[in-house]
């Protein structure tokens, strides 16, 4: 089945027929109830989601895991620092950081935070009243020495089932590990750009794109480009037409406010370095100085939360990725 359209109605095409989008979603939740990451943004409130701990199937390995739930693979080792490293034990509980502070309220359009390597697609409502949607999805970046760039752009172009040209850079890269890389691969499963390509309007010819190594999701492994389940970047492909807005941000701390309670998340790749193109938000023990300038800077504009700093401190030096309660609204 083809990915939903967030219209009043949608084609399908297996059926030639429209369909009503109420009941093209609960199909869609039926059908992907532990991948589909789609979430109703409550007004004032920019946390979605919830943590869940579940039990691990006999001969489950992190990477099928990750898959099932929507997840990245380094986000499930980070939030599981006491399970084995690639074969959880069976039966044992395990969390999954299903939870999520958004970059923003709201956007018209994607936002890739490169520190927590996950994208957020916003969707508007139909109408005034309509909340916003987002679907939210894990990705795979480019390495230290192939850097994603940052900044605001838009989705130039889009090709269904494409041809990889692969890049000078790139074969050279090959030629010096002695492997010969085709000049010319074309669609199918050997294919390292998916079903789905996307292309950027940014000079070095950055792409969104699907991949045909689907375990490298959630991981530095790219040379550059932003890569995707391949089931995931089809549902962007067809509801994110050409024009579509895309922000490039490295936030490793976000602030996030639900039901009167502000939390926190934190994620850093290591304790020594951020994955980033800015200094200033590479994220050390040393410059603890960060949280507290955002979460004071947050009670400045938003008068009333009491901090427990504790926690403050604590989630910082976790870096777990997991949002934690660091605060919350006095009502004296």
């Amino acid at each position: 089945m083809k990915p939903f359209y967030f219209q009043s109605v949608y084609y399908l095409k297996s059926f030639q027929k429209l369909v009503n989008i109420t009941l093209l979603l609960s199909l869609c939740f039926s059908e992907l109830a532990y991948s589909l990451e789609i979430f109703d943004v409550e007004k004032n409130s920019t946390v979605v989601g919830e943590l869940k701990t579940i039990l691990v199937s006999e001969d489950e390995t992190v990477a099928d895991l990750a898959i099932r739930y929507e997840t990245g693979f380094q986000d499930l080792l980070i939030a599981n620092p006491n399970s084995h490293h690639w074969n959880p034990k069976a039966n044992s509980k395990y969390l999954i950081p299903s939870m999520y502070i958004l970059p923003q309220e709201s956007y018209n359009g994607i936002i890739l935070n490169l520190a927590e390597l996950r994208l957020y697609f916003y969707i508007r409502g139909s109408d005034l009243y309509e909340n916003i949607k987002v679907l939210t999805y894990p990705v795979g970046i480019g390495r230290l020495d192939w850097k994603t760039p940052l900044g605001e752009t838009f989705i130039e172009s889009k090709v269904e089932s494409p041809t990889w040209y692969p890049p000078k850079s790139i074969i050279l890269e090959h030629e010096e590990r002695g492997e010969i890389l085709p000049r010319v691969v074309k669609a199918g499963p050997d294919n390292p750009l998916g079903k789905y390509v996307m292309k950027l309007n940014v000079d070095g010819g950055y792409l969104l794109h699907g991949t045909n190594k689907k375990h490298g999701i959630g991981m530095m492994v790219s040379h550059g480009c932003i890569r995707l389940r391949n089931e995931d970047i089809e549902t962007i492909f067809y509801n994110a037409p050409v024009g579509t807005k895309v922000k490039i941000i490295n936030q490793p701390i976000k602030l996030g406010v639900y039901k009167n309670f502000l939390y926190m998340e934190v994620h850093a790749f290591n304790k020594k370095e951020v994955y980033s193109n800015n200094q200033k938000n590479t994220l050390t023990t040393d410059n603890i100085h960060m949280p507290v300038e955002l979460v004071m800077d947050f009670s400045e504009q938003n008068p009333g939360f009491s901090i427990n700093w504790k926690k403050v401190f604590k989630t910082f030096e976790e870096s777990n990725g997991i949002p934690t309660i660091i605060g919350k609204k006095s009502y004296n």
